[in-house]
């Protein structure tokens, strides 16, 4: 092999060998979250703390702090200090700050989102949702906790449009309505007999409202 090649290859394996591999790989900032902001946001106000004073600060456990540490010094979020805890890497700083913006980005647009549906409405012609209860209260066979049981959920629609409201159980409902707790279940059943409303329990408590199409007769009456 002349000796010109012989030099190139020599030339061509010192590049290659002292190209250095990283061992850090950088992530898309935007896909962290949840606890490692957490722990973003702790050590960004410190020098520098234990996985323990982590744990302590943020609620999570030990074992999980450290798995999340390791894993961020991995993806270039945190370095480990003097082998004794952790600090946050300028890339960890960027990540916070990423996180941070988009938060309040979201917050501003929902704001925005519930600002100008309240705009709509208010410009919006109002509808109307006076009832006439008249053909359901003169009934002879409806007794007076039944009309009371309606009467109070007719005057919560026609002043707010919701045809339901929200109890925290049989007592509160007695005493919003002022009917006795042992007239209540009868009024109650009765009125669900008669398709005039319905009872639901949720998350919430417990949902009384009207039936729409008791409301649509209301309507028409």
């Amino acid at each position: 092999m002349p000796e010109k090649e012989k030099n190139q290859d020599k030339n061509l394996f010192k590049i290659t060998s002292s190209t250095p591999t990283p061992t850090n790989f950088i992530s898309n900032p935007c896909k962290f979250r949840g606890k490692t902001i957490e722990i973003l946001g702790v050590l960004s106000n410190s020098g520098g703390m234990t996985t323990k004073e982590i744990s302590d600060q943020t609620g999570i456990p030990v074992r999980k702090v450290w798995t999340y540490c390791n894993n961020g010094e991995i993806r270039g979020l945190f370095e480990r200090k003097e082998r004794w805890g952790w600090k946050v890497k300028p890339f960890g700083f960027f990540v916070l700050y990423i996180n941070n913006n988009n938060v309040q980005t979201k917050y501003k647009q929902s704001t925005n989102e519930v600002q100008s549906k309240y705009n709509r409405t208010l410009d919006s012609p109002k509808k109307s949702h006076q009832l006439d209860l008249s053909i359901f209260t003169s009934r002879s066979d409806i007794a007076d906790p039944e009309r009371v049981v309606v009467g109070v959920l007719v005057e919560h629609y026609e002043r707010t449009g919701e045809k339901y409201r929200y109890f925290r159980d049989l007592y509160h409902f007695c005493d919003e309505t002022e009917v006795s707790a042992v007239d209540a279940p009868t009024a109650i059943a009765r009125l669900k007999e008669e398709g005039c409303i319905y009872t639901r329990k949720d998350e919430f408590g417990w949902k009384i409202g009207l039936k729409v199409g008791f409301v649509e007769r209301l309507k028409f009456c």
